[in-house]
């Protein structure tokens, strides 16, 4: 006796084994690409260009970072783009202006990739910039001044007009300065001291400042510092069985987002949540050189996955590589789109009157590029990339069957594997709208997968019709 049955897919963001290169929502689509970092002339020339970095002769790009600077004067506000490279300089772009070249920033060197921070001190705005040999402090219309002899910083934040750091050693500490010129810092003094954290949180790796308050992201949880009238209280506010990969930690509107080997969190200041986005990855992986930053609702993960699939795309062919994958995670409804192939070192908000966008440095294959994740889909430096999603077996195996029809709705241009018993059938749609594809294949269970590389990709629905017997 046999019974005819179909099994429907109508979310592609539920119970599926993986998914790279497509935007995963109720339907599949395209959204995110990558290419070039280019920027807008001036205010009256929309046209966009990319930074002449090639001239710098560099073998790689470690920071960039944009700092806005207004001039009270002159009541102008500039924004001046940073760069740190592997000859050890800092160059200066002064943006907007009809000029894309890099200069020497004071001829300001840096024995190491530096930590920079923006901040106001009173109308002024300035930017501290600290490495392995020193700290530079830059405010507008001055010359940047040195402050020697300061521990080596590993993150910093401003709350309240206090800058407080984590710092390398001794790695329990962080220290804090209540004067803005932070000639003290590293000193126990009236403006100047620091906290000891030897508690079983672990080593203080992060300082951020949210919501009015100052937060640790420590190696197994999350401490609250409360400075008030000169007097400071530390608080734990969180314990995580698992490490917190502190480079992941950004302020994302009103919460902060992060990630640990069992996924993204979220954390608003009182209680921690799993971020709920059915990812089908493990994280797992070792992952110290995951990192992470937000713009808008997006929150921007950069990481390594292992997709178990043999293959190997983009980056993926360098030995060395650090991460493989680009996870944007849109917070307004949880759709997501995961980039394959790109080993990202850092993320940069680039974010003012004339553009807004995420920037990217790149650890292998595109060392000395700037990258830019941008709407359009197709541009992926110019190439095409594959893109899948690849379901679980699609029924149970307890019975015998006969699969006999496929019918898919969406665009053209997708090949379709049919996976069973070890043996793959393909199909390809060749014209947009619904398609039905008949076959006779006798077996116990099938899977079913999605290839494409177009641009203008969306697959709405997926059915697949069957005898049981």
């Amino acid at each position: 006796m046999r019974t005819k049955k179909s099994v429907k897919i109508t979310r592609f963001d539920e119970n599926f084994k993986t998914s790279y290169n497509f935007k995963v929502g109720r339907n599949l689509s395209v959204d995110f690409g990558i290419h070039t970092a280019e920027f807008p002339n001036d205010d009256d020339d929309p046209t966009e260009y990319p930074l002449n970095v090639e001239e710098l002769g560099l073998s790689s790009i470690d920071m960039i970072s944009v700092f806005k600077q207004y001039y009270a004067e002159q009541g102008t506000t500039l924004y001046r783009f940073l760069l740190y490279g592997s000859d050890k300089k800092m160059y200066v772009n002064e943006m907007f202006d009809q000029d894309f070249n890099l200069y020497d920033l004071y001829d300001l060197t840096f024995e190491d990739k530096p930590i920079v921070l923006t901040y106001k001190n009173g109308d002024t705005d300035a930017i501290i910039m600290s490495s392995k040999n020193d700290m530079k402090i830059w405010k507008s219309g001055y010359s940047p001044y040195t402050i020697p002899d300061v521990p080596i910083v590993t993150s910093m934040c401003m709350n309240d007009g206090v800058l407080f750091c984590t710092i390398q050693n001794p790695i329990y500490k962080i220290w804090y300065a209540t004067d803005l010129n932070f000639e003290n810092i590293g000193q126990i003094n009236e403006n100047s001291g620091y906290i000891s954290l030897n508690d079983d949180l672990g080593h203080p790796r992060k300082v951020l400042s949210f919501d009015d308050s100052v937060y640790v992201f420590r190696d197994y949880g999350i401490s609250k510092i409360t400075f008030i009238k000169g007097q400071i209280s530390v608080t734990p506010v969180y314990t995580s069985n698992t490490k917190l990969f502190s480079n992941t930690v950004t302020s994302c509107g009103n919460i902060i987002l992060f990630m640990t080997k069992d996924g993204i969190f979220s954390f608003n200041g009182v209680k921690v949540s799993q971020v709920k986005t059915n990812l089908p990855y493990d994280f797992s992986t070792l992952n110290a050189g995951a990192v992470a930053s937000s713009l808008g609702d997006k929150y921007y993960l950069a990481l390594k996955i292992d997709f178990l699939d043999g293959r190997r795309i983009g980056s993926e062919f360098c030995d060395n590589y650090v991460n493989n994958a680009i996870i944007i995670l849109d917070l307004s409804d949880l759709s997501y789109q995961l980039i394959r192939g790109y080993d990202i070192k850092e993320f940069c908000p680039f974010k003012t009157e004339l553009k807004e966008c995420m920037l990217t440095l790149f650890n292998t294959q595109r060392e000395t590029e700037i990258g830019e994740i941008t709407k359009l889909g197709d541009n992926h430096f110019d190439s095409r990339v594959p893109r899948t999603w690849e379901t679980y077996d699609l029924v149970d195996r307890s019975t015998n069957k006969e699969f006999v029809q496929l019918v898919y709705t969406g665009t053209k241009g997708v090949y379709i594997n049919i996976n069973y018993d070890g043996e793959t059938k393909q199909v390809f749609v060749s014209h947009d709208g619904t398609s039905k594809f008949n076959f006779k294949i006798r077996a116990r269970t099938v899977d079913v997968q999605l290839f494409s590389d177009r641009v203008d990709s969306e697959i709405e629905e997926l059915s697949l019709d069957y005898y049981e017997y």
